[in-house]
């Protein structure tokens, strides 16, 4: 064998084999096991295929399910006054996120024409007041977003549904089994409002006034909570179970949470009954106190 041909050899022989390539469905499972987003960033700016993966909104739900957004800090609103946020600090791991928000971010309202009589109306997944955003599914476009307007009535419940995609309002009514009271009708807290497995909840002393709605299904049906407990919070449980969230207490003395769940509700079905699981006692004061559950978010 000449020289030459003995070099060319050589050189195939060491050339390093080809790149093995994944399927999108392996880079998926790989990129869902990172840390954080900016991890995610980081590797789509790597190559077109990772881009590709990474910015479909599949991929987007199921990193967000994974990896809930950490906590940046609280927004304080004063009755007379603009809000004012308070940046989570170190240790906490988000304390740079929350540094830089704080300082991109005008939470004076500045922005706005007489920003002390203007009030912050949602947050958080449209979770907390009235009128509220629809959180995005899978099949949502990239950018849309929807709108819910509750309307408490004497005989209905009425919400108006609005959606960025057809520019237009919907409007579903429910007809109630028994009329609301003059107290229901003239506080608006005494109905409140959670999101747990794509739906919302409206939850009332009374059973007979505490509905489910299906946004997508735009369709309405009655909660069955326990009547013996003051419901306090309806969260996700795993597995597509429900949590109901009881504050208990003994003589304004011992309190409690109790726990109790079941399955979600499929298509408005479910002969299932509520199951006790926990009861978590609180801590003893020296004084007496008085507990409450303020708000549930994220499960």
């Amino acid at each position: 064998m000449s020289s030459s041909a003995e070099a060319e050899h050589r050189v195939a022989r060491a050339a390093p084999a080809s790149q093995p390539v994944f399927p999108d469905e392996i880079l998926e499972e790989i990129f869902l096991r990172l840390d954080a987003a900016a991890d995610v960033a980081r590797a789509s700016a790597a190559c077109a295929t990772f881009r590709r993966v990474v910015s479909v909104r599949r991929f987007r739900s199921r990193f967000r399910s994974l990896h809930p957004p950490p906590i940046l800090g609280v927004l304080e609103l004063e009755s007379h006054a603009t809000g004012a946020f308070h940046p989570a600090e170190p240790p906490h791991g988000s304390a740079p996120a929350a540094r830089a928000l704080a300082q991109a971010a005008d939470f004076t309202f500045s922005f706005i024409d007489a920003p002390g009589c203007w009030r912050a109306r949602d947050s958080r997944d449209g979770r907390n007041f009235d009128p509220f955003l629809d959180p995005a599914t899978d099949d949502d476009e990239d950018e849309s977003f929807r709108v819910i307007c509750v309307v408490q009535c004497r005989l209905k419940l009425v919400t108006f549904h609005f959606s960025s995609v057809t520019g237009e309002w919907r409007v579903v009514t429910f007809d109630r089994r028994k009329p609301l009271n003059d107290l229901m009708l003239i506080c608006p807290r005494m109905f409140v409002r959670y999101y747990a497995h794509g739906c919302f909840y409206w939850i009332c002393p009374s059973p007979e006034s505490s509905f489910i709605l299906n946004p997508r299904e735009m369709k309405f049906s009655v909660f069955d909570h326990p009547r013996s407990y003051k419901v306090q919070a309806i969260v996700e449980l795993g597995s597509g179970r429900l949590g109901l969230v009881n504050l208990c207490c003994d003589n304004f003395v011992d309190y409690t949470l109790e726990l109790h769940s079941k399955t979600s509700r499929n298509n408005g079905v479910n002969t299932e009954v509520w199951q006790h699981d926990k009861t978590i006692p609180f801590p003893k004061m020296e004084m007496n106190c008085l507990w409450n559950i303020l708000d549930a978010a994220e499960g």
